[in-house]
């Protein structure tokens, strides 16, 4: 078995010439010093990562995903802005009014999440998809309709890029 040090030495030592053994001891100085930085970088940052084998729990999402953007989304497509809220204010706002006969389109809403009712069949949709109101169990959404501010035309469409949300 050959020692990487001694392999080193050889290479360095076949021409016979001290100034190139000189460099090649900064050169391998230097890879050293770039395999220890990127070392030192990369593996902080990769034992950040999430487990993707770990259970998603519904906890976890509802503090990323309330779901206040899709609704948000949803009515500025169909033509009604309002300032974008997040689950929790929904009560609080001027914009919407609690109602206690819910009909389609109307905003669910659960301390921690919001969702778009459909009266028809008692469900809710989520960017996820739809679910029965009944089968989430606990107690019942609390229900709240948009104030339809003069001069708003519901159904009309907004100028491109108009409903996209800038993160930053």
């Amino acid at each position: 078995m050959v020692n990487s040090g001694a392999a080193l030495r050889i290479a360095v030592r076949l021409p016979q010439n001290k100034t190139l053994l000189k460099r090649g001891g900064t050169v391998v100085r230097k890879l050293v010093l770039a395999l220890t930085s990127i070392a030192v970088l990369a593996l902080p940052a990769a034992a950040s990562l999430p487990d993707p084998t770990a259970p998603i729990t519904v906890a976890a999402v509802q503090r990323v995903d309330d779901g206040a953007g899709y609704v948000w989304t949803v009515f500025c497509r169909s033509g009604l802005t309002y300032s974008f809220i997040p689950a929790s204010q929904f009560p609080l706002s001027p914009r919407f009014e609690e109602v206690a006969k819910p009909q389609t389109g109307d905003v669910a809403w659960w301390p921690e999440y919001v969702a778009i009712y459909v009266a028809q069949n008692a469900s809710v949709i989520t960017a996820g998809g739809y679910a029965q109101v009944a089968s989430l169990g606990g107690s019942g959404p609390r229900f709240f309709r948009m104030r339809v501010m003069p001069g708003e035309r519901p159904g009309s469409n907004n100028a491109p890029g108009a409903c996209e949300r800038n993160l930053l």
